[in-house]
């Protein structure tokens, strides 16, 4: 085989190996096998080509094994044999402190609830028996207060003092006029009996 061919293949067999290196465990054995390949092929390059030869491959090999490495850094965790060997990324979501206290803070957002303590302007709220932090928009609330939710502030809620619901209308319309049983307008019979012409005055 050609000496040349020799170099290539050796080199090609110690980055590859140092790739399976970084993300199989092996007790250093695949380390190993990679840097004597390597080693082997810049030694084969200086004694078959010439100082010339091997000054150049040993170059090629300090450049190729960083570039290398980071490819794999790069594309390796996306392959089949990489999702299999490195676990997945952690969800941001849950790396943020108190992500399900935030979470529970914006779901009651538009609730109404009373305040447990005096409002000044932090202080706690129950909403649908859940006791949360909470912090007034508009000054200081006393304790027993009812309360509206109008936002969430990290795992506190803003609130509000809530303002009374309107009185229900009745669905049946204005009440009608009663009348008596006797078919009047219900006026006292003393009205209706009573004769008015009598109150004219008396003519010139």
């Amino acid at each position: 085989m050609n000496p040349l061919l020799w170099v290539l293949v050796l080199i090609l067999v110690g980055l590859g190996v140092l790739v399976l290196e970084v993300f199989v465990p092996s007790g250093g054995i695949l380390g190993f096998v990679s840097v004597v390949a390597l080693v082997a092929g810049v030694a084969t390059a200086f004694l078959e080509q010439g100082a010339v030869a091997g000054m150049a491959v040993l170059a090629v090999v300090v450049l190729a094994v960083p570039a290398v490495l980071g490819l794999a850094f790069r594309w390796f965790p996306e392959t089949p044999l990489g999702r299999r060997v490195l676990p997945p990324p952690p969800d941001a979501a849950t790396l943020v402190p108190g992500q399900s206290r935030r979470a529970r803070a914006r779901g009651l957002v538009g609730r109404r609830g009373r305040a447990v303590s005096e409002l000044l302007p932090w202080g706690e709220v129950a909403v649908d028996g859940v006791e949360v932090e909470a912090i007034s928009e508009s000054g200081p609330i006393e304790a027993g207060t009812a309360v509206e939710v109008t936002a969430a502030q990290g795992p506190a809620v803003v609130v509000r003092r809530a303002e009374p619901a309107p009185p229900a209308r009745s669905a049946s319309g204005p009440e009608p006029e009663r009348t008596a049983a006797d078919g009047t307008n219900g006026l006292s019979p003393t009205l209706e009996s009573f004769e008015f012409d009598g109150l004219e005055p008396p003519s010139a």
